[in-house]
Protein backbone atom coordinates (compact mmCIF):
# COMPACT_ATOMS: atom_id res chain seq x y z
CA UNK A 1 0.00 0.00 0.00
CA UNK A 2 1.54 3.27 -1.16
CA UNK A 3 0.50 6.72 0.06
CA UNK A 4 1.01 10.11 -1.60
CA UNK A 5 0.65 13.31 0.42
CA UNK A 6 1.36 16.75 -1.01
CA UNK A 7 1.53 20.18 0.57
CA UNK A 8 3.39 23.45 0.74
CA UNK A 9 5.06 22.64 4.10
CA UNK A 10 5.71 26.35 4.66
CA UNK A 11 7.26 25.50 7.09
CA UNK A 12 6.85 21.84 8.10
CA UNK A 13 5.84 21.55 11.76
CA UNK A 14 4.91 19.04 14.45
CA UNK A 15 1.33 18.96 13.19
CA UNK A 16 2.62 17.53 9.91
CA UNK A 17 4.76 15.02 11.78
CA UNK A 18 1.81 13.91 13.90
CA UNK A 19 -0.44 13.53 10.84
CA UNK A 20 2.16 11.52 8.93
CA UNK A 21 2.88 9.21 11.86
CA UNK A 22 -0.87 8.68 12.31
CA UNK A 23 -1.34 7.85 8.63
CA UNK A 24 1.54 5.37 8.70
CA UNK A 25 0.11 3.72 11.80
CA UNK A 26 -3.51 3.53 10.60
CA UNK A 27 -2.90 2.40 7.04
CA UNK A 28 0.36 0.49 7.25
CA UNK A 29 1.83 1.98 4.09
CA UNK A 30 4.84 0.20 2.64
CA UNK A 31 5.85 3.61 1.26
CA UNK A 32 4.65 7.14 1.87
CA UNK A 33 5.65 9.77 -0.67
CA UNK A 34 5.67 13.38 0.53
CA UNK A 35 5.43 15.92 -2.27
CA UNK A 36 6.23 19.56 -1.51
CA UNK A 37 4.50 21.70 -4.11
CA UNK A 38 6.09 24.49 -6.09
CA UNK A 39 3.05 26.68 -6.72
CA UNK A 40 -0.58 25.76 -6.07
CA UNK A 41 -2.45 26.86 -9.24
CA UNK A 42 -5.57 27.57 -7.16
CA UNK A 43 -3.80 30.06 -4.87
CA UNK A 44 -2.98 33.60 -5.96
CA UNK A 45 -0.05 33.89 -3.55
CA UNK A 46 2.84 31.48 -3.51
CA UNK A 47 4.77 30.07 -0.54
CA UNK A 48 6.83 32.43 1.59
CA UNK A 49 10.21 30.82 0.92
CA UNK A 50 11.71 29.04 -2.09
CA UNK A 51 10.70 25.50 -3.04
CA UNK A 52 14.30 24.38 -2.51
CA UNK A 53 14.35 25.70 1.06
CA UNK A 54 10.99 24.09 1.88
CA UNK A 55 12.33 20.79 0.55
CA UNK A 56 15.38 21.06 2.85
CA UNK A 57 13.19 21.91 5.84
CA UNK A 58 10.93 18.94 5.13
CA UNK A 59 14.00 16.69 4.93
CA UNK A 60 15.10 17.95 8.34
CA UNK A 61 11.61 17.43 9.79
CA UNK A 62 11.31 13.85 8.53
CA UNK A 63 14.90 12.72 9.01
CA UNK A 64 14.16 10.28 11.84
CA UNK A 65 10.38 9.89 11.57
CA UNK A 66 10.05 6.66 9.55
CA UNK A 67 12.18 4.93 6.89
CA UNK A 68 9.09 4.35 4.73
CA UNK A 69 8.95 8.07 3.93
CA UNK A 70 10.34 9.35 0.63
CA UNK A 71 10.34 13.07 -0.15
CA UNK A 72 9.97 13.84 -3.85
CA UNK A 73 11.43 16.98 -5.41
CA UNK A 74 9.62 16.46 -8.72
CA UNK A 75 7.13 19.30 -8.39
CA UNK A 76 9.61 21.87 -7.11
CA UNK A 77 11.90 21.08 -10.06
CA UNK A 78 9.13 21.71 -12.56
CA UNK A 79 8.62 25.25 -13.79
CA UNK A 80 5.21 26.71 -13.18
CA UNK A 81 2.21 25.40 -11.23
CA UNK A 82 2.15 21.96 -9.59
CA UNK A 83 -0.49 19.54 -10.86
CA UNK A 84 -1.23 16.36 -8.93
CA UNK A 85 -2.09 14.40 -12.06
CA UNK A 86 1.45 14.90 -13.41
CA UNK A 87 3.01 13.56 -10.21
CA UNK A 88 0.63 10.59 -10.12
CA UNK A 89 1.38 9.73 -13.75
CA UNK A 90 5.12 9.83 -13.02
CA UNK A 91 4.71 7.65 -9.92
CA UNK A 92 2.64 5.08 -11.79
CA UNK A 93 5.61 4.57 -14.10
CA UNK A 94 7.77 3.36 -11.20
CA UNK A 95 5.19 1.85 -8.84
CA UNK A 96 2.82 -1.03 -9.49
CA UNK A 97 0.35 0.63 -7.16
CA UNK A 98 -2.33 1.05 -6.17
CA UNK A 99 -1.56 4.60 -5.08
CA UNK A 100 -3.54 6.20 -2.26
CA UNK A 101 -3.78 9.97 -2.61
CA UNK A 102 -4.17 11.71 0.76
CA UNK A 103 -5.99 15.04 1.03
CA UNK A 104 -7.75 17.02 3.75
CA UNK A 105 -11.54 17.27 3.60
CA UNK A 106 -11.24 21.06 3.29
CA UNK A 107 -9.98 20.50 -0.27
CA UNK A 108 -13.00 18.54 -1.49
CA UNK A 109 -14.81 21.63 -2.77
CA UNK A 110 -11.75 22.45 -4.92
CA UNK A 111 -11.52 19.05 -6.64
CA UNK A 112 -13.71 20.02 -9.65
CA UNK A 113 -11.08 22.69 -10.42
CA UNK A 114 -8.14 20.28 -10.37
CA UNK A 115 -6.45 19.47 -13.65
CA UNK A 116 -7.71 16.15 -15.11
CA UNK A 117 -9.64 15.31 -11.94
CA UNK A 118 -11.72 12.73 -13.83
CA UNK A 119 -8.49 10.88 -14.68
CA UNK A 120 -7.33 11.07 -11.07
CA UNK A 121 -10.53 9.36 -9.93
CA UNK A 122 -9.71 6.52 -12.30
CA UNK A 123 -6.05 6.18 -11.36
CA UNK A 124 -5.85 6.41 -7.55
CA UNK A 125 -7.57 5.46 -4.35
CA UNK A 126 -8.27 8.32 -1.95
CA UNK A 127 -7.80 8.87 1.76
CA UNK A 128 -9.67 11.93 3.00
CA UNK A 129 -8.48 13.24 6.37
CA UNK A 130 -11.27 14.91 8.34
CA UNK A 131 -9.41 18.02 9.44
CA UNK A 132 -12.42 20.28 10.05
CA UNK A 133 -14.40 17.96 12.36
CA UNK A 134 -17.23 17.84 9.84
CA UNK A 135 -19.80 15.07 10.16
CA UNK A 136 -18.33 11.99 8.49
CA UNK A 137 -21.75 11.18 7.00
CA UNK A 138 -21.90 14.62 5.39
CA UNK A 139 -18.39 14.22 3.97
CA UNK A 140 -19.16 10.82 2.51
CA UNK A 141 -22.44 11.97 0.98
CA UNK A 142 -20.67 14.96 -0.58
CA UNK A 143 -18.05 12.61 -1.99
CA UNK A 144 -20.66 10.38 -3.56
CA UNK A 145 -22.34 13.42 -5.14
CA UNK A 146 -18.95 14.53 -6.45
CA UNK A 147 -18.42 11.14 -8.07
CA UNK A 148 -21.80 11.43 -9.76
CA UNK A 149 -20.71 14.81 -11.15
CA UNK A 150 -17.94 13.02 -13.04
CA UNK A 151 -20.23 10.32 -14.35
CA UNK A 152 -19.23 7.67 -11.78
CA UNK A 153 -22.60 6.16 -10.97
CA UNK A 154 -21.59 2.78 -9.55
CA UNK A 155 -20.29 4.16 -6.23
CA UNK A 156 -21.57 2.51 -3.07
CA UNK A 157 -20.79 2.47 0.63
CA UNK A 158 -18.82 -0.54 1.84
CA UNK A 159 -18.87 0.93 5.37
CA UNK A 160 -19.87 4.24 6.91
CA UNK A 161 -16.38 5.60 6.11
CA UNK A 162 -15.57 3.92 2.80
CA UNK A 163 -16.94 4.24 -0.74
CA UNK A 164 -16.06 1.85 -3.57
CA UNK A 165 -16.49 2.68 -7.25
CA UNK A 166 -15.42 1.61 -10.73
CA UNK A 167 -16.65 -1.93 -10.08
CA UNK A 168 -14.88 -1.97 -6.71
CA UNK A 169 -11.48 -1.20 -8.26
CA UNK A 170 -11.18 2.15 -6.45
CA UNK A 171 -11.83 3.25 -2.86
CA UNK A 172 -12.36 6.50 -0.99
CA UNK A 173 -11.69 6.14 2.73
CA UNK A 174 -12.35 8.71 5.43
CA UNK A 175 -9.63 9.05 8.06
CA UNK A 176 -10.26 10.55 11.50
CA UNK A 177 -7.15 11.94 13.20
CA UNK A 178 -6.89 14.10 16.30
CA UNK A 179 -4.90 16.85 14.62
CA UNK A 180 -2.56 19.02 16.67
CA UNK A 181 -3.64 22.69 16.86
CA UNK A 182 -0.62 23.99 14.95
CA UNK A 183 -0.65 26.08 11.78
CA UNK A 184 2.11 27.15 9.43
CA UNK A 185 0.66 30.67 9.36
CA UNK A 186 1.00 31.06 13.13
CA UNK A 187 4.54 29.71 13.06
CA UNK A 188 5.53 32.10 10.28
CA UNK A 189 4.14 35.00 12.32
CA UNK A 190 6.09 33.88 15.39
CA UNK A 191 9.27 33.52 13.35
CA UNK A 192 8.83 37.03 11.98
CA UNK A 193 8.53 38.38 15.53
CA UNK A 194 11.64 36.48 16.68
CA UNK A 195 13.70 37.85 13.79
CA UNK A 196 12.41 41.35 14.42
CA UNK A 197 13.30 41.20 18.13
CA UNK A 198 16.50 39.22 17.44
CA UNK A 199 15.53 36.68 20.11
CA UNK A 200 16.72 33.50 18.45
CA UNK A 201 17.79 31.36 21.40
CA UNK A 202 14.77 29.04 21.42
CA UNK A 203 12.53 27.80 18.61
CA UNK A 204 8.85 28.80 18.50
CA UNK A 205 6.45 26.19 19.75
CA UNK A 206 5.39 23.68 17.11
CA UNK A 207 8.57 23.05 15.12
CA UNK A 208 11.42 20.63 15.67
CA UNK A 209 14.84 21.86 16.68
CA UNK A 210 16.37 20.45 13.47
CA UNK A 211 13.98 22.60 11.43
CA UNK A 212 14.64 25.62 13.63
CA UNK A 213 18.41 25.34 13.25
CA UNK A 214 18.10 25.27 9.47
CA UNK A 215 15.73 28.25 9.50
CA UNK A 216 18.28 30.21 11.54
CA UNK A 217 21.20 29.13 9.38
CA UNK A 218 19.48 30.25 6.18
CA UNK A 219 17.69 33.25 7.74
CA UNK A 220 14.32 32.02 6.54
CA UNK A 221 11.09 33.88 7.28
CA UNK A 222 13.03 36.93 8.45
CA UNK A 223 11.25 40.23 8.08
CA UNK A 224 14.26 42.21 6.91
Amino acid sequence: MIGVYGGTFDPPHLGHVHLIKSLLSQFGFSKLYLVPTSQNPLKTRGPHISPEDRFLLLQAAMLEVDPRITILDWEIKRNGPSFTIDTIDSLLKIENGPLHLIIGNELLSQLPSWKSIDELFKKVNWIVVNRTHQSHLEIMQNLQQLLHTFGIIDSHFTSEKCIAYRQDQRLIQLCEINALPISSTEIRNKLGELWKKNTLENPPQGIQRSVWLLIKEKRLYSVG
